[in-house]
């Protein structure tokens, strides 16, 4: 038995043997599970920074009707004008009426609050939601390899399966948020995309359906236009000798797509008047200010990350290879070369373009999460078209080892978690010993572990001592017996995403504080944070 021959037989027996891939696809689930009911039981689930604000849009949606836009504050009952609200920047958007009366909008696309709005389960499911989403979409993703590339082969069927669970994109699918139901909308118009390109058949109404679904992933994540857009641009320049002919294949798909992107455009203009939502005059204004050094900044860190984040090299280096190594090594056929292009050249404008660093650890990596599902759907997709040479073997073990340092990943990114959720639930237990005393932030960098806490009780922010009078004054003089006072004990990391001018006057305004009103009954120290209790003098 030759070198080859002995690399395949150790691939079909252990790493490719059916039942050894679906013990550990189930294994995978199980623990997924698991975490997540660890995350989710206690006094609180875990929801924090981002999603906290997904969630009081929906609970706003869910109590005030789905025309309901506003920033909730039920229990705020002294914040006239939102001057003591605590959300602000990147969560928040504030403008004055022609009266100068100042309205809030939180800037989080309103689709996805509205749809869970109408979800008849408690809030504290939602997470649960977000990761069968996460299930079903690795699911679509393999029959997307099934349907597209013919492999039939279950060992690499449930390669795949296993090989995209684990990705980056698992960040989004542990928490509250909007990016894994737009990776699912972007696979489904994906599909009907290639299957097209691939068979030339027409199926209407599901390809109108496949359209109307990608437009709204547009809504949900600003990037899917780039995901949608490209491959249509690849083939346009393709098909420009026959551009009707190309119209009439694809008008269906392009018909639901158009609908869904004009529907809800026009309804986002006449609700918010920003075609793309509030989110979208924010972003405006970010990718204008920032410099050309700091976007290169951003792209290196995206790539290499930094103390805060894990880069791309780092997570996806036998990716990397293998794409390269594809160039050369293997034969492609029509539809690799034009999922390679759409793919490489989505990914390369979205870091390029992108105005935001985007949270730490995996999170750096957030708008390219679909990227990396296609990047896998492309090296799986030679497993069914290469012969069984020595290179097919370097990509089945390279893309074990990609699987590998996914697990390694994940199971740092579930630690870092776990550690949260214990100084979470303490946080919380404090909260809730003192449910009637409002609780005074001193900086927005203290709003991220407030959670579910704002749905039950009163939140303020002060950033400086004038302003703590000011509402200490409108508590006391309401009958307020006990506040609770909440800061971060050190000088907090400053945001790349926020400028210098937002860092000094809302995120790095820990002050002495001089009560007219209350002194202090308890001091507590909680990974950091300072949580004093205040009784009425």
């Amino acid at each position: 038995m030759n070198l080859n021959q002995r690399i395949k037989a150790i691939l079909d027996q252990f790493l490719l043997e059916p039942k050894v891939l679906i013990v550990l696809s189930l294994s995978l689930i199980g623990i997924l599970v698991f975490k997540r009911y660890q995350w989710d039981h206690g006094i609180s689930p875990l929801i924090q920074s981002d999603s906290q604000i997904k969630l009081y849009q929906v609970v706003e949606y869910k109590n005030n009707g789905l025309g309901s836009h506003e920033c909730f504050s039920e229990r705020n009952i002294h914040d006239e004008n939102y001057r003591f609200f605590p959300f602000r920047y990147p969560w928040a958007f504030f403008v004055k009426d022609s009266n100068g009366n100042t309205k809030c909008f939180f800037q989080y696309p309103s689709f996805f609050a509205q749809i869970f709005s109408k979800i008849p389960v408690s809030y504290r499911y939602f997470n649960s939601i977000i990761l069968a989403l996460y299930v079903l979409l690795c699911l679509y993703a393999v029959y997307f390899i099934y349907k597209i590339f013919d492999i039939k082969n279950k060992s690499y069927l449930l390669l795949s399966f296993v090989l995209i669970m684990v990705g980056f994109g698992i960040s989004s699918a542990i928490e509250f948020s909007e990016s894994t139901m737009a990776q699912l909308f972007l696979v489904s118009i994906y599909l009907s995309i290639f299957f097209v390109e691939k068979v030339n058949k027409t199926y209407k109404i599901l390809y109108f359906l496949s359209g109307f679904v990608g437009g709204i992933a547009v809504f949900l994540r600003s990037e899917s236009l780039f995901y949608i857009g490209i491959p249509y641009v690849y083939l346009i320049l393709n098909n420009r000798s026959n551009i009707f002919g190309f119209i009439k294949k694809h008008f269906f798909i392009l018909f639901g797509f158009g609908f869904s992107f004009i529907l809800f455009g026009l309804y986002n203009y006449i609700e918010f008047q920003e075609f793309f939502g509030i989110r979208s005059r924010v972003s405006y204004n970010d990718f204008f200010r920032i410099d050309f050094s700091h976007r290169l900044h951003l792209i290196w860190q995206y790539f290499f990350g930094d103390e805060n984040r894990v880069g791309f090299v780092f997570y996806c280096f036998p990716i990397i290879i293998l794409l390269i190594l594809s160039l050369f090594k293997f034969e492609w056929n029509r539809i690799q070369r034009f999922l390679f292009y759409s793919s490489l050249i989505s990914f390369v404008l979205i870091v390029l373009f992108s105005p935001y660093s985007s949270g730490g650890l995996y999170l750096g990596m957030r708008f390219t999460e679909f990227s990396y599902i296609l990047f896998c759907i492309f090296l799986i997709s030679f497993l069914g078209t290469s012969q069984k040479n020595s290179w097919s073997y370097l990509l089945i073990g390279l893309l074990f080892l990609q699987l590998l340092l996914g697990v390694f990943h994940v199971r740092r990114n579930f630690k870092t978690i776990d550690y949260v959720k214990k100084y979470h639930e303490i946080f919380q237990g404090k909260l809730e010993e003192h449910a009637n005393a409002p609780v005074i932030h001193l900086s927005t960098f203290d709003l991220l572990l407030v959670s579910d806490s704002f749905l039950k009780k009163p939140h303020y922010i002060t950033h400086n001592l004038k302003e703590f009078h000011a509402l200490e004054s409108k508590l006391f003089q309401s009958g307020v017996k006990q506040i609770q006072i909440f800061y971060y004990d050190f000088k907090p990391p400053q945001d790349l995403n926020s400028s210098n001018e937002f860092y000094q006057e809302w995120i790095d305004t820990k002050f002495e504080i001089q009560s007219n009103y209350y002194q202090i009954k308890s001091d507590e120290t909680i990974a950091g944070f300072k949580l004093l209790l205040w009784t009425a003098k």
